[in-house]
């Protein structure tokens, strides 16, 4: 059979990154589903033995892909395949697997009580990963700050009265303090070099708008107040993170509107 002179179009970068976000959305709702039938057969007597030879088949199939991924890095690193614009790539699977056998290891030693965890880390990883690609980089950033302050409140509000964990809120609260005081410095030194910095040898440019540095100013001050809220009035948990939502809804919204 004759072979064919038609070449292959080559991806591109719009391409590429649309592919990226949608197999970062697919992998994240495979793991949800996963997680589910995992914790049906775990939540009943009945089926609890076939839940942990699943999981253990999981674990497997890590270990397998972790093996994959190191060939997969091997050959790129020779040259003899590259990992330019692809999806299957020795450092994506590797990510995968490893995270595969580190949450199957997880629930196979501890149970069922991680997986409710981990229903909520997957889809927000896979809306993370989405901002990241396609909204302005200040956007990304402020999401980030917004999320983690209102798992911090979280964590302050579970553990206030917690006999076990007594210090879990004080770290919380320092932990919400130490990150805005360091976002605001890294801010201010960005903004007097104009957004550009040197990282490992090469300029790097963030490509800020004009209002993003009062953005990232204001933001970290406001969640680490917010996390102070919680900490000193912990029945007005709702609100503070109500507030917090609110802000990055607003937030949202606008860079939303931008990118029309």
């Amino acid at each position: 059979m004759a072979k064919s002179n038609v070449k292959k179009r080559a991806i591109s970068e719009e391409e590429y990154t649309t592919n990226k976000v949608l197999t970062v959305f697919s992998v994240c709702l495979l793991g949800v589903l996963v997680l589910m039938v995992v914790e049906r057969l775990l939540d009943y007597v009945s089926t609890w033995a076939a839940g942990m030879v699943l999981v253990r088949v999981l674990i497997g199939v890590g270990a397998a892909g972790v093996l994959w991924a190191v060939w997969l890095l091997t050959r790129e690193a020779s040259g003899k395949r590259t990992a330019a614009r692809r999806i299957v790539c020795g450092r994506n699977v590797m990510i995968v697997s490893v995270m595969t056998v580190l949450c199957m290891s997880v629930i196979h030693y501890i149970g069922t009580q991680p997986i409710k965890m981990l229903y909520v880390i997957l889809p927000v990883l896979a809306v993370y990963y989405l901002v990241y690609h396609s909204y302005a980089p200040e956007f990304f950033l402020i999401a980030l700050d917004a999320g983690l302050a209102m798992g911090l409140m979280f964590v302050v509000h579970r553990t206030l009265d917690s006999v076990s964990f007594g210090w879990m809120p004080y770290a919380a609260v320092g932990a919400a303090v130490v990150l805005a005081v360091l976002q605001l410095v890294c801010v201010v030194r960005l903004r007097g070099q104009k957004g550009k910095f040197t990282f490992r040898g090469k300029k790097v440019d963030t490509q800020f708008s004009r209002n993003a540095y009062i953005m990232l100013m204001v933001t970290p001050l406001l969640m680490a107040a917010l996390t102070l809220l919680v900490w000193a009035m912990p029945a007005q948990m709702a609100i503070a993170i109500g507030a917090a939502a609110a802000y990055l809804f607003i937030t949202a919204v606008y860079y939303t509107v931008k990118l029309m």
